[in-house]
């Protein structure tokens, strides 16, 4: 799953994203907005330095007891801050390397004409509360590459809907986001444009908003990213019966450790501190092991010759770019026969990867240079009782899936990188475990020959049932080559 905003494309799963309010107005439900952007500015830097990786910014509150500001009027407000966000984000450091850097801007507003006054290259994404009755702010986020920020409610904004009643609460939700989303790409955005909010306390109860946090995987399964908005809500007031929200930050924490359970991807939060310290003591969870498929293919979709022999078909550039995907890598691994065709060494400068190599039988040569290198510990699979030479490398006697197992399991070990050959990518593909592709694409080669392997490996049944990519990022080479980078999308296989 990716958001894409003007200047990030972010890949979840990944730690979540903090979103830090800001209220530039004197009428903030938890009494910590201001009119002075000075104040407002100093806010958001020192939420960013706690850990934000988003600032929200709103010049107008959301209470429904309360008479909107003009238009003039807002604008006025969001203007005096945009004036000044480029610089303060670029001279503001984060609290660790995990943070979006540099720090994001969310502009929460619902008013299309006030919209088209502020939108621009320094926003990063429109938090629209309006539950999109029509398409003009999609078309506006749309026409500036600014993803948009879709929230359940019913209704006006500003209305109170206190006594709203639901039958089927998130089968109402799952429908009005699917009829939503799909007016936000008629009008010109992408799916990886749009993020989703249930909306909690908007045209919801106590009942409600329990619900929704049961339930939030329902809508998770639409496949945009989703915001929890859980900051000092009614919600927590009601369960443990605390009518001053600046006294709701244990249970703001509370229901930030229930969202990261259920999927949630962006929290939106006056305490960046104690969130982002949360998400610190949590993460040492298990992550979810990111895969990464990286491999060069010919014009007729080959990626080495029937002999497996080293075929150097592409540029020098492509080895820069391996070069750089190399550096996200904790772990590389390849097959034997890649290792040898190729007289790989797997070494990466700047980091030590684990340079793993999978064989069956393991008859491998010792006198192969990866033996010779310095680099990342080696490591061998081999899933078969074969005796093998002693070599300087950890041996697993395992199979594909258990040395998987056994990646997961090494809190180290967050991302795997792939570099061929075909069979262990079709295993990969097979087990549907790829979240990422890179390819590079050489048209002015043609190896021919149908027994030259492909991406899902020898030419042969096709696999079990289709695997689904979205095209991410394409770079046209001088030499005409083509760099693609797919991610893996939500729509089931």
């Amino acid at each position: 799953m990716i958001l894409e905003t003007p200047t990030h494309k972010i890949s979840f799963p990944r730690r979540p994203l903090l979103m830090g309010i800001v209220n530039i107005n004197d009428d903030s439900f938890s009494g910590d907005g201001t009119l002075d952007p000075k104040e407002a500015l100093e806010q958001a830097r020192k939420k960013i330095q706690e850990g934000a990786d988003i600032i929200d910014i709103g010049a107008e509150s959301a209470r429904t007891n309360r008479e909107p500001i003009s238009v003039e009027e807002e604008v006025f407000r969001l203007r005096s801050f945009l004036d000044h966000w480029v610089q303060l984000r670029d001279e503001t450091k984060g609290a660790d390397d995990e943070q979006i850097s540099p720090a994001l801007l969310s502009v929460n507003t619902w008013r299309p004409e006030v919209v088209e006054q502020i939108i621009g290259h320094e926003i990063d994404l429109l938090n629209d509360m309006s539950a999109l009755p029509d398409d003009r702010n999609a078309r506006l986020c749309a026409q500036h590459g600014v993803p948009l920020l879709i929230m359940h409610s019913v209704g006006q904004p500003k209305v109170s809907h206190t006594h709203k009643g639901w039958s089927d609460l998130m089968g109402s939700m799952i429908q009005f986001f699917e009829e939503k989303i799909e007016t936000a790409k008629l009008a010109g955005l992408k799916s990886t444009q749009i993020v989703i909010d249930p909306g909690l306390d908007f045209a919801k109860q106590k009942d409600d908003n329990l619900l929704v946090l049961r339930e939030l995987k329902k809508i998770e399964n639409l496949g945009c990213p989703v915001l929890l908005p859980i900051s000092r809500k009614t919600i927590i007031g009601d369960v443990l019966n605390l009518p001053d929200p600046c006294e709701r930050d244990p249970g703001t924490v509370a229901l930030l450790t229930q969202g990261v359970l259920k999927g949630a991807h962006i929290f939106r939060v006056h305490n960046v501190r104690a969130c982002w310290e949360t998400l610190k003591v949590i993460s040492p969870f298990p992550p979810k092991l990111r895969i990464i498929l990286n491999l060069a293919i010919s014009a007729d979709g080959k990626i080495s010759t029937t002999r497996n022999s080293p075929a150097h078909f592409t540029s020098k550039a492509d080895l820069e770019r391996l070069l750089e995907i190399r550096k996200q890598a904790d772990a590389i691994l390849v097959g034997r026969t890649t290792l040898e065709a190729d007289q790989m060494t797997m070494t990466t400068e700047g980091s030590k990867p684990w340079r793993c190599v999978i064989s069956k039988e393991g008859n491998f040569d010792e006198n192969h240079p990866f033996f010779h290198t310095d680099g990342g510990p080696r490591h061998l699979v081999i899933s078969s009782d074969a005796k093998t030479p002693e070599l300087p490398a950890t041996i697993h006697r395992t199979d594909l899936s258990g040395f998987l197992k056994k990646l997961r399991n090494n809190p180290d070990i967050t991302t795997l990188l792939c570099e061929g050959g075909g069979s262990l990518a079709r295993q990969l593909f097979e087990l549907d475990l790829i979240d990422e592709i890179n390819l590079t694409w050489a048209p002015h080669t043609l190896f021919g020959g149908e027994d030259a392997p492909t991406i899902t490996g020898l030419p042969g049944d096709f696999l079990p049932s289709s695997r689904h990519y979205e095209l991410a990022k394409m770079t046209i080479q001088q030499n005409n080559e083509v760099f693609l980078t797919y991610y893996k999308s939500q729509l089931e296989s």
